[in-house]
């Protein structure tokens, strides 16, 4: 049981990383595209102006901050409660 316990805490600690690393690669990229623009984007068959796609670009990192974070608190949690219902079984 403990590699399982060493697993869980080496998976919340890597989410937590690609957190950090993912929110701030999209907004550098984000902001990158905001500033210099570019052509439009085709998606679905309609143009869309580039600097849009920076600032969805935010929105994404957001987005993946959140769940990567949330992944990563989650697993913590449920590591607390497996040591506490060992804790108190014994």
């Amino acid at each position: 049981m403990k590699d399982a316990k060493g697993f869980l805490s080496t998976g919340a600690a890597v989410f937590a990383v690609l957190a950090w690393v993912s929110l701030a690669l999209q907004l550098v990229v984000g902001l990158a595209v905001l500033v210099m623009g570019g052509p439009p984007v085709p998606i679905g068959g309609a143009e869309i102006p580039a600097r849009l796609i920076g600032l969805l670009n935010f929105i994404a990192a957001a987005i993946y901050w959140f769940l990567f974070m949330f992944i990563s608190k989650l697993t913590r949690v449920l590591l607390e409660v497996h040591a506490q219902v060992t804790k108190s079984s014994a």
